[in-house]
């Protein structure tokens, strides 16, 4: 099989991006696959979500100058590039010099083949940080939370997912649209159904059910398997995991 690389993107904070970045990522490495997650946000969510915190080196070292790209081995099968608040002045930097947004696709690049997937959990914005990840990436997954206003600015990704697919990576596609926060009320089956007969073919059967065990798993410094490998969450990431293979 193929490496996968794939952007976890959406334009705002709150949807399930690193959640589905981590659990995900493990869920693939349950199914006997490596796999690496990358943390590319300068808040470090994904980073503190598997306990890891102020490490010597982290993606920023590697962006901007140029170091060998920090991996950390969180379980079998199971790998992290950490982030840092350090990221935070990357953006200046990396757009002030020539190849800024080919960072990483050079420092991935000795490193790739040793994975099946490579999940780079994006910030929350289009700016040279996520477009680094969109220009190294094979794949984009864009997380679209069921609730209104959740779909604002959709078109803007896919346009910009287009724009860079004809200028800067003719390997890009869209590999999926991931529901996540899903429940029982009338408004998350609205914006599902509204979704699915929007973009069929590119929204996962795949949803995430909103869950207090994603939350949890999330504060206490674990995946959701870890955690509670019963729970929806659990469950949830697991048939994702499949469907991908499938």
């Amino acid at each position: 099989m193929p490496v996968k690389i794939i952007a976890v993107v959406n334009h705002k904070g709150g949807v399930g991006k690193t959640t589905t970045t981590l659990n995900l990522g493990r869920a693939l490495s349950l199914q006997k696959k490596k796999v690496l997650i990358i943390d590319t946000d300068p808040q470090a969510n994904l980073s503190q979500s598997v306990g890891i915190e102020d490490t010597d080196k982290n993606i920023y070292h590697a962006l901007c100058e140029k170091e060998t790209l920090p991996v950390l081995n969180i379980a079998p099968g199971f790998d992290l590039v950490p982030a840092s608040l350090d990221l935070s002045g990357a953006e200046v930097k990396l757009i002030s010099e020539l190849n800024g947004y080919f960072r990483l696709k050079e420092a991935l690049a000795p490193v790739v083949e040793q994975y099946d997937f490579i999940l780079i959990d994006c910030p929350p914005s289009l700016g040279i940080l996520t477009i680094n990840a969109l220009i190294a990436a094979d794949k984009i997954m864009i997380i679209i939370q069921a609730q209104y206003l959740a779909i604002k600015g959709l078109n803007t990704i896919l346009d910009t997912v287009e724009e860079l697919r004809r200028n800067l990576n003719s390997r890009l596609t869209v590999m999926g649209m991931l529901l996540t926060q899903v429940n029982r009320t009338v408004v998350s089956k609205t914006i599902t159904e509204s979704i699915r007969d929007t973009h069929h073919e590119k929204v996962f059967n795949t949803v995430i059910r909103q869950s207090v065990s994603l939350i949890e798993a999330s504060t206490t410094g674990q995946d959701i398997f870890s955690y509670d490998r019963n729970s929806h969450g659990a469950e949830d990431y697991l048939n994702l995991a499949k469907e991908i293979l499938n």
